[in-house]
C-alpha cells in the first residue's frame, strides 16, 4: 500500500499527467488533506516531492500550481527527448536481442489495432511504452531513469493535441521504420529518424 505520503503523491501525480488536475490549477493543501482523509503533513510532503520534479510551481502567497507548459517548455521537452532517446537508440543498436525486436513489433501491432478502433488513449499509452522499451534495449539504467522522469512532461505536452486515426497510423508506421533501423544496427540513421519522429508527434493533416 505504501505510506500516506506515497499514496497522496502517486494519486496527485496521476491526476496531473492525465490532465485531471488542469495545468495552471492552484492546489489547496487543506482541501486535499480533507479529500484524502489524511492530515496536512503527508499532503505537504507529497506536494514538496511534486514541486521538486517540476510538476508544481510556486506562485504568490506560497501557493502551488500545476505547471502550465509554455511553447518554449514543450520545445525543451522535445529537445531533451531527442538527446536522451537518441543516445539510448544508438547504444541499443549494439545491444539488442531477437526478443527485443519481437516485443517492439508486438507493441506496434497493438498500436495499429488501437488506431483502427480510433482509441487514442490506448494508442498513446502504447506509444509511451514503445519509446520506453526502445530505450531500455540499450541496457542503460541511469538513462532509463532520466527518461522516466521526463515522461511526465511528455504526457503533459500531449494534453489537448488531437490524435485521430490517420495520425496514429502514421506514428505506427514510423515506429516500424525505427525498429527496421534498429534491426539493421544502423545507429546514425536510427538516431536521425528518431529525432524527426519525436518532433512529428504533434497534430498532422488528417489527424
Amino acid at each position: 500500500m505504501g505510506t500516506k505520503v506515497d499514496q497522496v503523491y502517486h494519486a496527485l501525480r496521476d491526476d496531473i499527467v492525465a490532465g485531471k488536475a488542469a495545468q495552471g490549477t492552484a492546489l489547496d493543501e487543506a482541501a486535499l488533506a480533507e479529500s484524502f482523509g489524511v492530515s496536512r503533513t503527508p499532503v505537504r510532503e507529497a506536494l514538496r516531492l511534486l514541486q521538486s520534479e517540476g510538476l508544481l510551481v510556486a506562485g504568490a502567497r506560497r501557493q502551488l500550481f500545476v505547471v502550465d507548459l509554455s511553447d518554449r517548455h514543450r520545445r525543451e521537452v522535445a529537445i531533451l527527448r531527442e538527446a536522451l532517446e537518441g543516445s539510448a537508440a544508438e547504444e541499443a543498436c549494439s545491444q539488442w536481442q531477437p526478443a527485443d525486436l519481437d516485443n517492439l513489433r508486438l507493441l506496434i501491432l497493438k498500436q495499429r489495432r488501437a488506431a483502427k478502433d480510433d482509441d487514442a488513449d490506448t494508442f498513446l499509452t502504447l506509444d509511451e511504452r514503445f519509446h520506453r522499451e526502445l530505450a531500455e534495449v540499450a541496457r542503460m539504467p541511469t538513462l532509463s531513469t532520466l527518461l522516466g522522469h521526463l515522461g511526465a512532461f511528455v504526457r503533459l505536452a500531449r494534453i489537448g493535441v488531437p490524435t485521430g486515426s490517420a495520425h496514429m497510423f502514421s506514428l505506427a508506421g514510423e515506429h516500424d521504420r525505427l525498429v527496421d533501423l534498429l534491426e539493421q544496427r544502423d545507429a546514425a540513421a536510427l538516431r536521425t529518424a528518431l529525432g524527426q519522429h519525436i518532433h512529428n508527434t504533434g497534430s498532422r493533416p488528417g489527424a
